[in-house]
């Protein structure tokens, strides 16, 4: 396997997209109707992804551990948003601070979230679309910083050990990682 330096720009925006299993709480008991907190992965961890394609360049890519610890995490602003839109945020995490809508945690596997989504049109729509279905992955932006672009044939793989920014997770659709 020869080791080649990838040309990723450390400017330009990245996403990545997920099979996360969206899931919404069940009601504490004694509380009234039904949960509306979401819970999902955002961040999978040591696992290949399905092949990108990034301008014409196909490659797989694997997110190491060290690349989204909790203390790197916590000194990120990271929006939650619908489809990419940043003009459906519904949830953010800035910086750590304890009083925030989105609640990041990792373990082995990867990054977690939840959050609860707020009772407006934006909400509403996210609660809707996870409970049917539609919405079945997340995703995240993310600006590069330390990788690894490894060839093996014509198999390209792009190894993250460090980001320059995580900007935020999306709940949406077209997951690039199945685990």
């Amino acid at each position: 396997m020869t080791k080649i330096k990838n040309k990723m720009d450390a400017k330009k925006r990245e996403i990545r997209t997920i099979d996360c299993q969206l899931a919404i709480r069940e009601a504490a008991e004694g509380q009234e109707g039904e949960s509306r907190t979401i819970t999902g992965r955002a961040i999978v961890f040591n696992a290949e992804s399905e092949v990108l394609d990034d301008w014409g360049e196909r490659f797989r890519e694997i997110i190491l551990p060290e690349a989204a610890t909790m203390a790197f995490l916590n000194s990120q602003d990271i929006k939650l948003n619908l489809l990419h839109d940043r003009k459906t945020t519904i949830a953010r995490c800035n910086k750590g601070a304890e009083n925030s809508s989105l609640r990041l945690s990792v373990d082995d596997n990867g990054v977690n979230f939840e959050f609860d989504a707020p009772r407006c049109d934006l909400g509403d729509r996210a609660l809707e679309l996870v409970r049917t279905g539609v919405y079945s992955g997340c995703s995240f932006e993310f600006y590069p910083q330390d990788y690894e672009k490894k060839v093996d044939g014509v198999k390209v793989t792009i190894i993250h050990r460090a980001f320059a920014a995580i900007t935020s997770l999306t709940i949406g659709l077209d997951p690039a990682y199945q685990q």
